[in-house]
């Protein structure tokens, strides 16, 4: 049964009791033919079922009808306000809260009550009774089913948008693993760079100890100055699964390929301005990765959702930080295909930058832009010190 529960409500209790109130002020005022006491036990018995109208409807109006019935056969019909009232909204609660054959089976019920007002009144031949009742307790019926049809619709849209939210955190989350997965094999890469660099430069400090010592110092000042590095980059590696995976290794991208990425992007249809502001400075291998791979992204996210934009690539040495921004003007479709790249977006772009900025103790923001387009702004501290 559509709707069910477990027990009648407070509420339920009470608009019974109202009813049954009427009804034996009805009895007190002689509406029913018969004996009185007879009359008050019927209404109570027939009227009492409408506290279960919401936790068993189809048996409700199976015992009111029942018992009504029996006392229309037998001593006639009253006009009773507390009746048609029962009535009408045990034929509701039918409709409802029930459906399938429960609901064939009340609407047959329902039909026996109209003959039960009819044969009361003596009306059973007037067409006109017939037409007035069908369409009172039709429409009450309908209205119920109306009800209960958009009560389910709404309760499967919100079944649909919790399951469609939960889908999409457990994509974002899985689209986390998988950048982080990703980092970690790229810092993996970087400190083994690292530590070939520190065996070289000690084997070369040890081989000139002897004869140079001087230059034997300068090797040993670029191992401890790898070293830091190095310890550096494992900081940011430990916690971080490595994923194994059997694929070819690339070259890791450093920044001063950054004309070539601009290159790419323009070939994809992009119109890109490279600007680069200070004094370059050597940065940690990690550090530089990730500003490399953040710049890649934000122009891929570019081209994905604004491919004949004017972008703008600005990286900004400053003394303590490194500067990033990527900027463009949403092509054509303008403010329009901004929107789309909001944080909110279902791709994965945005994630994995955000993760490796914050990898790094970094910040990063985006934001749509008054005019159209958008905006990528990060800021890397020169330290790498984790955040």
């Amino acid at each position: 049964m559509v709707g069910e529960r477990r027990a009648p409500s407070g509420l339920d209790w009470l608009v019974a009791l109202a009813f049954v109130v009427i009804a034996l002020l009805e009895v007190a005022a002689g509406v029913f033919p018969g004996p009185a006491g007879v009359a008050a036990a019927v209404q109570l018995a027939g009227i009492l079922p409408v506290a279960f109208r919401r936790v068993a409807a189809l048996r409700a109006i199976a015992i009111s009808a029942a018992v009504l019935l029996l006392y229309v056969i037998t001593y006639g019909a009253g006009n009773s306000a507390a009746d048609l009232a029962t009535l009408l909204l045990l034929v509701y609660s039918v409709g409802r809260y029930t459906e399938g054959r429960g609901l064939l089976a009340g609407a047959a019920l329902a039909l026996s009550l109209i003959v039960e007002e009819l044969a009361g009144a003596g009306l059973l031949f007037s067409l006109g009774d017939w037409a007035y009742l069908l369409i009172l307790f039709g429409g009450t019926l309908g209205l119920g089913i109306v009800l209960r049809v958009q009560t389910e619709r709404s309760i499967a849209l919100a079944v649909e948008a919790d399951r469609a939210r939960r889908l999409a955190a457990a994509t974002a989350q899985a689209a986390v693993h998988e950048e982080r997965a990703r980092i970690a094999r790229e810092l993996h890469d970087v400190v083994a760079h690292n530590v070939g660099l520190i065996v070289l430069q000690a084997g070369g400090a040890r081989s000139v100890l002897a004869t140079d010592p001087e230059r034997a110092r300068t090797a040993l000042r670029q191992v401890e100055e790898t070293g830091r590095q190095t310890l550096t980059e494992m900081r940011h590696l430990v916690g971080i699964l490595r994923e194994d995976e059997d694929e070819e290794r690339q070259p890791l991208p450093r920044l001063e390929r950054l004309p070539a990425l601009v290159d790419e992007a323009r070939a994809g249809g992009l119109t890109v301005e490279l600007a680069v502001e200070g004094a370059r400075v050597e940065l940690p291998a990690g550090l530089e990765l990730a500003a490399y791979r953040l710049i890649q992204e934000a122009l891929t996210n570019v081209r994905k959702h604004a491919p004949a934009s004017r972008v703008q690539v600005r990286l900004g040495y400053e003394p303590d930080r490194l500067r990033i921004e990527v900027s463009d003007d949403g092509g054509p479709a303008g403010a329009a295909a901004a929107p789309a790249r909001d944080a909110s977006d279902s791709g994965h772009g945005l994630i994995g930058m955000r993760e490796r900025v914050q990898v790094y103790g970094g910040r990063m923001q985006t934001r749509s832009m008054p005019g159209g387009g958008f905006r990528v702004e990060a800021v890397l501290p020169l330290s790498g010190e984790a955040a």
